[in-house]
């Protein structure tokens, strides 16, 4: 539904008899898998949507945008995850550690760039910070009301679609 609409939207129309075929690779390698002509379109990522227009991509749709625009509410971009059977004590404990460091990484926010660029896949410290800027905020340390409901939605939207099976335990412990 989503795919037929906004790919619509751009003037170009896809072919009835044809469905998507769906290619997964590495975030790293998609824009150049588009740009290539390997695949025809690709869902990028982090960093990557600051600099696919270098590549000579044009955007279709945001997600981002478009998760907003839909549910208004925050995009429930990531999050940590943690096996049920390792305890709700330990859990909250390492909960707790993860806090502590996002926190620490706020407070000094020079001292993880040598880390952070080792791991990016763009090493422009503008980019690097426009990533940071956006997508590490106070939903980083805590979700809240509004990203546990983005959660829950994200979570019912998928187990709607089948994408993930029906579940009675909460997200969140």
């Amino acid at each position: 539904q989503l795919f037929d609409r906004e790919f619509t939207r751009t003037g170009l129309e896809p072919a009835p008899t044809l469905a998507p075929i769906f290619v997964e690779m590495p975030f790293h390698k998609i824009m150049d898998a588009v740009a290539n002509e390997e695949v025809d379109a690709g869902l990028i990522i982090h960093e990557s949507r600051f600099t696919y227009p270098s590549y000579g991509l044009k955007q279709v749709i945001d997600l981002g945008s478009w998760w907003e625009k839909e549910t208004g509410l925050p995009i429930p971009l990531g999050g940590i995850i943690a096996k049920r059977s390792l305890g709700e004590s330990l859990i909250r404990q390492v909960d707790g550690l993860l806090k502590q460091s996002v926190e620490y990484a706020f407070s000094n926010r020079t001292e993880p760039m040598d880390y952070i660029k080792k791991h990016s896949q763009e090493l422009s410290d503008d980019v690097i910070n426009q990533h940071i800027d956006l997508y590490v905020n106070g939903f980083s340390i805590d979700v809240g009301d509004e990203g546990g409901k983005a959660v829950a939605e994200l979570i019912s939207r998928a187990e709607e679609s089948r994408i993930i099976p029906k579940s009675k335990l909460p997200a969140f412990i």
